[in-house]
């Protein structure tokens, strides 16, 4: 559930949202962009005047994504989905998570969060349009999102794969449209092995110009000793 503090937090956030509304003049209302702009892309102006910047005073970190995609209200359906198959505890915006777009080929990174960079090294200009399966393999600047290299296809065989039974259960239940949960063994950027305890949770979501998409939203930890890898 979500703490008292988020709780407490979210209610400042949208008083202020809705003062700095009030009082800002046209010339600094910018437009929201669409779910699917290019995570550097200036931001702009919602047509309830909400404001979305990444400079704005008004957003605390965390809570809003740059890139466009309200993250807060998509933690707020998660949280509240009907007869949720796996415990989540509380959400807050120290959650390492991923957005990943599961109407694409290879249900590709949309969003990251900051705790997401912190936990595996990766920024999201680095992670987003790639499969979070880069993550299962330590990192090379010559073949980094390339699964073509030796080495690669060697790990891809089902004998050298500990990750090979968690990846099958993640990739039918995005294809169900069911949650899962596995551990596995995954990659920092600096080469650290660590224990992933990965829950995914499908999202269905409507955007302000009413199309809706299909994501996948990926709450990713480290996992604790009683866990082991999904062999």
């Amino acid at each position: 559930m979500l703490t008292p503090e988020y709780e407490r937090q979210l209610k400042e956030l949208k008083e202020l949202q809705a003062l700095y509304a009030q009082h800002a003049s046209p010339r600094n209302q910018l437009t929201q962009p669409c779910p699917d702009s290019r995570p550097d892309s200036r931001e702009s102006s919602s047509s309830d005047g909400r404001e979305s910047s990444a400079s704005d005073p008004m957003i605390f970190p965390g809570l809003y994504s740059p890139s466009g995609f309200d993250i807060l209200q998509i933690l707020f359906q998660v949280q509240r989905r009907p007869n949720p198959t796996y415990t989540l505890g509380s959400i807050d915006s120290g959650v390492a998570l991923v957005l990943c777009d599961s109407s694409h080929p290879h249900c590709p990174i949309v969003y990251c969060s900051e705790p997401f960079e912190r936990l595996t090294g990766y920024s999201q200009s680095e992670v987003v349009g790639k499969n979070c399966r880069f993550l299962q393999y330590p990192y090379d600047a010559k073949t980094f999102g390339i699964f073509a290299n030796p080495a690669v296809a060697a790990m891809q065989n089902l004998k050298n794969d500990p990750s090979f039974v968690a990846r099958s259960t993640i990739r039918k239940a995005v294809a169900c449209n069911s949650e899962a949960q596995v551990t596995l063994v995954n990659y920092r950027k600096n080469g650290e092995r660590f224990l992933n305890l990965l829950t995914t949770i499908p999202v269905k979501w409507v955007t302000n110009e009413g199309e809706e998409k299909n994501y996948v939203i990926g709450f990713q930890a480290v996992a604790p000793p009683m866990f082991r890898p999904s062999y």
